[in-house]
Order: C-alpha cells, then sequence, then structure tokens
C-alpha cells in the first residue's frame, strides 16, 4: 500500500457507485480495499464507505463517504489518465460523460494528440490524454 496518494471525499455519499462504475468501465481498474462506516462514529453515517482504495493503471487513490460538510469535489483536482490509444480515450470519454459533461473538448492540442478533460456524473474529474 502506498503512504502518499490522492484522496476524494463524496460528501454525497456515492463512493460506492461511483467506484463500482470505474472498476466496470476500465479495463485494469480494481477496487483494493472497502470499509464500510459502523454507526459508532459520528464521522460517517453506517453502512455508507468509510475508506476505499481504488486502483487503475497502476495508481492508487483513496476515496470515502461523508455527510453534513459544505465543500464538495472541485474540477481543480483531477485523475489525469494518459491512455494506451485512442479507442481507450474514447471509451474512458463515453463512460464518463454518461451523465457528466466535457469541460475541456475532445480534440488535439499542443499537448497532446488527442485530449479532453469531463467531469462525471458523481463529480470527479478526469484529463484523458493520448500522447
Amino acid at each position: 500500500m502506498n503512504k502518499a496518494y490522492p484522496f476524494y471525499m463524496f460528501t454525497n455519499c456515492k463512493t460506492e457507485e461511483a467506484i463500482n462504475y470505474y472498476a466496470a468501465n476500465f479495463g485494469d481498474a480494481k477496487i483494493e480495499n472497502l470499509e464500510r462506516w459502523t454507526g459508532d462514529d459520528p464521522m460517517g453515517p453506517a453502512g455508507k464507505v468509510r475508506s476505499a482504495f481504488f486502483t487503475i493503471k497502476g495508481a492508487t487513490f483513496r476515496f470515502m463517504d461523508s455527510e453534513g460538510h459544505a465543500h464538495s469535489l472541485t474540477p481543480s483536482t483531477s485523475i489525469f489518465v494518459n491512455c494506451d490509444d485512442e479507442a481507450e480515450l474514447r471509451r474512458a470519454r463515453e463512460m464518463l460523460t454518461d451523465g457528466g459533461f466535457e469541460l475541456m473538448e475532445l480534440g488535439e492540442y499542443p499537448f497532446a494528440k488527442l485530449y479532453t478533460w469531463v467531469q462525471d456524473r458523481f463529480g470527479l474529474t478526469w484529463q484523458l490524454s493520448l500522447t
């Protein structure tokens, strides 16, 4: 287990739905560990995700459910994915914009042959690149 990793808090308590969606749609994604709030701790709602470690393309992320916070996910922090080929990038874009939207239009940019920046239905943003 990495000692440092990106951490995302879903204040809408959609962590489990989100990571199951990502794992089902990214070929190499995997839920490494999932722990639930027991209800004995006032920090989280019973049965919701206390901690989930999720891996995609060898990178590990930690997610959790939370209630009662005024903040939510922000597009200023995103998951950047270097895709293996154009087909993978287009599949990921289609999956992530289903219920979400594009922040930067799919196209060629000075830094990538093909690139897009999207926000998914859970509020998490992704930068997809083919260099």
